[in-house]
C-alpha cells in the first residue's frame, strides 16, 4: 500500500477541519420581506451577545457563529368576541353581543425589536414569527383591549350603540394607542361590530314592547271611552236644560193665557160663537141656561 505524502495529508487534515469544524459555524442570517431579525452571536464558550437588528428583504453574508430570531413587522388583525356568556352591558344595563377588531403590528424599528426581544420575551423555540405575535398579543394587548371597549360600550345606552360605532371606534383605538404608546406595539386601527342583545333578551324586549303596545291601547280605548261618556252626559245637561227652558216658556204662556181666560169673558166668547147659529143645543141637566134668540133669516 502506497503512502500519501505530508502534502496530501496537510490538504486532507484542512478540508476535514472545515468541514467538520468551520462550515457548521459559520453562518449567512436571512430574512424576507415582511420581517426583522433580531441577530446575536453563539459563542463556543460564554455568553451570546446582540449585534443587530436587519429588516428584510436581506441577509448578514456569511459570519462566525451568528444567529437570527426572525419577527414579523406586518400587521396583525384580531377580533375579540363578546358572546352571550361575556355579553357588554350598555348604560342601560342591556347585554350586547358583538365583535370588536384591531390590527396591530410590531414597530418596524431597530429600538422597538430589540425591546422586545429583550423585554417583552419575544423568544420562540422554534422561531415561528406567527407564533411569536400571538404569545405577544394574548400577553400585553388582548385584555387591555377588551376591558377598554367594555368601558366604551358602557358610556352609551344598549339600543343606540350601532348608531355610534365610528365614535365608539376611535375612543377604543385612542385608548389603546395611549396604553400601549410606550411599548414597541403599534395599535394601527379598531372597529366595533354591529351589537345587538342576544336571542333571549330580543324575545324578552319583543314580548314586553307588545304588552306596553296593549295597555296604551287598551288607555287609549278607556280614554276614549271615558270621553264618550262626558260627551253623552254634557248633550243629556244640554237637553235637560233646553226642555226645562221650553217648559218654563209654557208655563210662562198657560199663565199668561190664564190670567186673561175669566169666567165672565169666556162666557162672552160663547155668546160670541152662537151669534148667527141655526140652533142651538142646550143640555137639559146643564141648569139655568143664557139663550139667545136666533136670528132671524131675511
Amino acid at each position: 500500500m502506497q503512502k500519501l505524502s505530508l502534502p496530501v495529508l496537510g490538504i486532507a487534515a484542512l478540508v476535514a477541519f472545515l468541514v467538520l469544524f468551520v462550515a457548521p459555524n459559520v453562518s449567512n442570517v436571512r430574512v424576507t420581506a415582511g420581517y426583522a431579525s433580531y441577530i446575536y452571536s453563539k459563542p463556543i464558550l460564554g455568553k451570546g451577545v446582540f449585534k443587530e437588528v436587519i429588516f428584510g428583504p436581506a441577509s448578514t453574508g456569511l459570519r462566525w457563529r451568528l444567529s437570527g430570531q426572525p419577527v414579523s413587522i406586518t400587521p396583525f388583525t384580531y377580533s375579540e368576541t363578546f358572546d352571550t356568556s361575556s355579553a357588554i352591558l350598555a348604560k342601560d344595563k342591556l347585554p350586547l353581543v358583538s365583535q370588536a377588531h384591531i390590527v396591530w403590528r410590531l414597530r418596524p424599528d431597530d429600538q422597538s425589536v430589540r425591546r422586545f426581544m429583550e423585554e417583552f420575551g419575544g423568544w420562540e423555540n422554534t422561531g415561528d414569527p406567527d407564533k411569536i405575535a400571538k404569545a405577544a398579543y394574548d400577553q400585553f394587548i388582548r385584555e387591555p383591549f377588551r376591558t377598554i371597549t367594555r368601558s366604551v360600550v358602557a358610556k352609551f345606552d344598549g339600543l343606540s350603540v350601532n348608531e355610534s360605532l365610528p365614535m365608539i371606534s376611535r375612543d377604543i383605538g385612542d385608548q389603546v394607542k395611549e396604553l400601549l404608546k410606550n411599548t414597541p406595539f403599534e395599535v394601527m386601527s379598531v372597529v366595533m361590530g354591529n351589537a345587538s342583545p342576544p336571542q333571549q333578551v330580543i324575545v324578552a324586549i319583543a314580548t314586553k314592547v307588545a304588552l306596553n303596545q296593549t295597555l296604551e291601547q287598551k288607555t287609549i280605548e278607556e280614554q276614549i271611552a271615558q270621553k264618550s261618556i262626558e260627551i253623552e252626559r254634557k248633550n243629556g245637561e244640554a237637553a235637560g236644560a233646553r226642555s226645562a227652558a221650553q217648559a218654563i216658556e209654557q208655563a210662562k204662556a198657560i199663565q199668561s193665557i190664564s190670567a186673561v181666560l175669566s169666567p165672565a169673558y169666556i162666557q162672552y166668547l160663547q155668546a160670541e160663537n152662537i151669534k148667527g147659529s141655526d140652533r142651538v143645543y142646550v143640555p137639559m141637566n146643564a141648569g139655568p141656561q143664557l139663550v139667545m134668540p136666533l136670528k132671524e133669516k131675511n
